[in-house]
């Protein structure tokens, strides 16, 4: 049942409701959303489900479309490429310029975060295989915090954009064989040591890196290459 409470909070509630959904993997790439199935589940209006779709939506884990209404996004080899080089890209332009402007207070708050992601525990013992949401949560923070120092809105609101895009791959990604081998930890901890050291081009290099090793995991999981626009995981099941 849906918390009791003002029309935002109830909007809010059931969109984590629905987001811890996704992030658990019981709603799965192309699977189509229901506003009334929802509705009735969480035990509140479809306005309420409606409102926590668009936000949903903004946060591009739900599209919406007029002839098939909300539903995940099929997960695209090609898709996922393309992003993964233009984040590399962009977030390396943004992480050089917060190292050589962000100061002392940028270098904390990059330290306090990473502090935080490693000291938070990565799976919990309900669903061992995939990143907890208080795990991703710092995750994200940690991220916009290695380039939350470059002073230009504009660039920071890009990276918003794609860090939002390849949200959905990452949490697919988790439980490959290849993502379990991974050192994280460490990928994140040597990212910060160069950062901190003012190791622009090092730095930089360890983050393209670290993106790129996300990407492969996931291409890993297929026996072969995709034809463009594929998707990686069909309704009802993931990759």
């Amino acid at each position: 049942m849906a918390k009791r409470g003002t029309a935002k909070s109830l909007t809010a509630d059931v969109g984590n409701r629905i987001r811890t959904e996704i992030f658990t993997g019981v709603l799965r790439p192309g699977e189509r959303l229901l506003p009334a199935a929802l509705s009735e589940r969480f035990d509140t209006s479809t306005t309420v489900v409606r409102e926590a779709l668009a936000l949903l939506a903004g946060e591009r884990l739900i599209q919406s479309t007029a002839g098939r209404g909300y539903f995940i996004p099929d997960l695209l080899i090609s898709e996922l490429l393309d992003i993964t080089l233009v984040r590399s890209h962009v977030e390396s332009l943004a992480l050089k310029l917060s190292i050589a402007r962000g100061g002392v207070e940028w270098e904390m708050r990059v330290i306090a975060s990473h502090h935080r992601l490693a000291k938070t525990p990565r799976h919990s013992p309900e669903d061992p295989d995939r990143s907890s949401q208080e795990w991703s949560a710092h995750h994200r923070e940690f991220h916009e915090q290695l380039i939350g120092g470059c002073g230009v809105p504009v660039l920071l609101d890009l990276c918003r954009q794609i860090t939002s895009a390849t949200e959905l791959y990452r949490i697919w990604a988790d439980p490959s064989a290849k993502m379990a081998a991974r050192n994280v930890e460490a990928e994140h901890a040597a990212i910060v040591d160069a950062a901190i050291k003012g190791d622009a081009e090092t730095a930089c290099q360890r983050l393209m890196t670290h993106y790129q090793t996300t990407a492969e995991a996931i291409v890993a999981e297929h026996d072969e290459p995709a034809p463009k626009n594929e998707p990686l995981a069909e309704e009802g099941r993931a990759g």
